[in-house]
């Protein structure tokens, strides 16, 4: 009996394996095409892995990169990248950008001392302003070790912020206009000083924050429901936790990037630790509004850094990853998560490509996707 058990779980742990390793790929179609955009010259790069820095506004594209002069809001012409408002003197800001209307949010992230800048499209003059309700950036006071951070505000306006501390992943909340901020909640202990976290914000008012375990080799999800006091969230949903084989140093990595769709399923595009031939690399995560985490999607066994991009109108989402120093696509049905084969988006010859970045929104018609060299910012308007 117990030589049958034996088996049966060998038998268990070769079809789990067989869901995460050796995976072929279906191609599909490609319906983009890509332009390329004029380089910046930046003096950091594009990471990191879960922050946004593109957004999209009155009829333009915009980012926030800095350079030799200080950290800038870019406006994208047709094919032209202009600095339209400066927003620090520092010269090694990693932005992550978060709009809400007419009003867009700035974490200026530069370690323990990082800052909010909050800008206001001014309409005659086709730009921002510093937001009136606060105008001067606000100093937050982030944890020893952090490595980066991410917000989001949920549907009562409320601000959220997320970082990683030596070994604790910790939540901050502020309401509006952003200029007191709460101590930090901690909801995870114990993790490797390499692991991160994003927040994101639900259609229902409820919060999110995904973390990467390295020390239990699991990825970590808990969830602030919309109403409860800020200080309330459910226990940890290890997602995917099917998915995570004895192989190399597990499912979790340090690279993780979300996108919302409108009914509340979560995408998370991740890197795994597997690190072994024929093993998925590049993966998808998929929370649905149950709260039901799907088992781990491949996307690749090879590449880095990836992000998700969600398509509600053509019903797809992309993950778009480093492979090989440039930067790829690859496209799948959300009705049928199955991912078609990589197709270069950005690449430049005699350099690396790394650290693709771009936005929070959902796109439709069109969208910028940027990465980086070692001095430049280098991107692609994809229709």
């Amino acid at each position: 009996m117990q030589f049958k058990r034996y088996l049966l779980g060998v038998f268990l742990m070769s079809v789990a394996v067989g869901a995460a390793c050796n995976t072929g790929a279906v191609d599909v179609e490609a319906r983009f095409t890509a332009m390329s955009l004029p380089s910046i010259d930046v003096t950091v790069d594009t990471g990191e892995k879960p922050q946004s820095k593109v957004w999209f506004h009155a009829g333009h594209w915009w980012a926030v990169l800095p350079d030799g002069s200080g950290t800038h809001v870019w406006r994208l012409g047709d094919t032209q990248w202009t600095r339209a408002v400066k927003l620090s003197e520092a010269t090694d800001t990693r932005a992550d950008v978060k709009r809400t209307g007419g009003v867009t949010h700035v974490l200026l992230y530069r370690g323990a001392q990082s800052e909010l800048a909050s800008l206001e499209y001014e309409a005659g003059g086709d730009t921002y302003r510093l937001w009136p309700k606060r105008d001067a950036p606000v100093v937050l006071a982030l944890d020893p070790g952090v490595e980066t951070a991410t917000i989001d505000v949920d549907l009562s306006g409320r601000m959220w912020l997320a970082s990683d501390g030596e070994t604790d992943i910790n939540v901050r909340w502020s309401d509006p206009p952003y200029a007191e901020w709460s101590a930090p909640l901690t909801l995870a202990s114990g993790v490797d000083e390499d692991d991160i976290c994003v927040v994101t914000a639900f259609p229902n008012g409820g919060v999110g924050v995904l973390w990467s375990n390295q020390t239990t080799r699991n990825f970590g999800f808990r969830v602030h429901r919309a109403g409860e006091a800020p200080t309330a969230w459910t226990t940890d949903e290890m997602p995917a936790s099917a998915s995570a084989l004895p192989v190399g140093d597990g499912i979790a990595d340090d690279h993780l990037n979300c996108a919302m769709a409108s009914d509340g399923t979560l995408y998370v595009a991740v890197k795994t630790s597997y690190d072994t031939l024929g093993c998925t690399k590049i993966g998808l995560l998929v929370r649905r509004p149950s709260g039901k985490w799907d088992d781990l999607y491949h996307v690749d066994d090879r590449g880095t850094r990836p992000i998700a991009l969600l398509n509600e109108r053509t019903g797809t989402i992309l993950v778009v990853y480093n492979l090989r120093d440039e930067i790829v696509y690859r496209e799948s049905s959300l009705e049928t998560v199955v991912f078609g084969s990589p197709k270069t988006l950005i690449k430049k010859d005699g350099a690396r490509v790394n650290n693709v970045t771009s936005t929070k929104e959902n796109f439709g018609d069109e969208i910028v996707i940027l990465g980086s060299t070692a001095n430049t910012a280098e991107g692609v308007r994809v229709r």
